[in-house]
């Protein structure tokens, strides 16, 4: 209805009628509505002084409705600069509330949050995203929920999401199905070895950052950080987790390990690893060098790398590959 541009619900309905019906009659209209005449008289007194409807002289009176789209276009100026106004006031509480908490020196930069309202924060700042939220997955976790409901909200309304998902973290009871709602609904994932802090960035302007806790361990401080360097070195550190982490393709295991690869290719993982060309990994392998070159190429495809370098860092980082397999073959153990 027209709540938001601060009609009742009787005047919303009493405009939406004389909109599509044009010049009507006063009686009629609180027939048609089921309004008595004095139920009506308050509600045209508030749409007149709005602005939508004009009432005639006339006997019996008629309302003459004002088009929708000049009037209603002054009722959101007028909206618009109340929110600006209360914007204003919202700074100006802001300012003490962080001078009432004792951070009037770094109100600037940085505020701890109090324990008791972590949950309703993380989700606050969410739901104030008009574009863009970043995040790092790990422990530990401010809210009790299984489910990040503030999350799907907003993908869902237009708010894109990247996140980065530490691989313990990934490891817990119920993370896959939680991940793969989130994938459905929009969220771009990746996942590191593990994360260096909690992290919670909304379109840019404002963080959440924890220490991370390893298991179950309850969150220490956790600080929201302001527009500054400080938010910006933060940002630039999600984007430089982002481009190195190993991304999470929808239906992808996330915890791929080497039952996802066949007995020859984590050989021909090996060999590449420990520094063979294609024709000795051709000759170990008593295929050609195409076919080599191909499933290499293959290789790099499902890990999502763009180069040979990156395709043996995310080989171990999938778990296809470890270090000892690396040397046990270099000393000439098991092929």
């Amino acid at each position: 209805m027209l709540q938001a541009l601060g009609l009742s619900a009787d005047e919303s309905r009493v405009y939406h009628l004389l909109a599509g019906s044009g010049r009507s009659r006063i009686d009629r209209v609180g027939q048609s509505l089921g309004m008595s005449g004095g139920q009506l008289d308050g509600i045209l007194v508030g749409l007149a002084d709005k602005g939508l409807v004009t009432v005639t002289d006339d006997l019996p009176p008629q309302l003459i409705p004002a088009p929708p789209d000049i009037a209603g276009e002054t009722l959101l100026l007028s909206r618009m600069q109340e929110l600006q106004s209360a914007k204003a006031v919202l700074r100006q509480l802001t300012k003490a509330y962080r001078k009432a908490s004792g951070a009037e020196s770094l109100e600037d930069i940085a505020e701890v949050v109090p324990e008791g309202t972590l949950a309703q924060r993380y989700e606050q700042m969410q739901r104030r995203a008009c574009q863009e939220v970043l995040r790092f997955d790990t422990a530990p976790y401010l809210v009790d929920e299984d489910l990040n409901t503030a999350e799907l909200a907003q993908l869902t309304s237009g708010v894109h999401y990247r996140a980065v998902y530490d691989r313990a973290a990934m490891a817990s009871a119920g993370a896959q199905g939680e991940m793969r709602q989130y994938a459905e609904a929009g969220e771009q994932a990746r996942v590191l070895g593990r994360l260096p802090v909690k992290l919670l960035i909304v379109d840019r302007s404002i963080a959440l950052v924890a220490l991370r806790t390893d298991g179950a361990g309850p969150p220490g401080a956790v600080v929201q950080i302001h527009e500054g360097a400080l938010l910006d070195a933060l940002t630039a550190l999600f984007e430089l987790v982002w481009a190195s982490a190993l991304p999470l393709g929808h239906g992808t295991p996330a915890m791929s390990g080497k039952g996802e690869l066949s007995a020859t290719e984590i050989q021909l993982l090996l060999l590449l690893l420990s520094g063979l060309t294609d024709d000795a990994i051709a000759r170990q392998l008593n295929v050609g060098k195409r076919t080599v070159n191909r499933r290499i190429r293959d290789l790099m495809d499902l890990a999502g790398a763009s180069s040979r370098l990156q395709l043996g860092w995310q080989a171990s980082e999938r778990g296809w590959v470890t270090t000892s397999d690396v040397h046990t073959l270099q000393a000439g153990g098991p092929r």
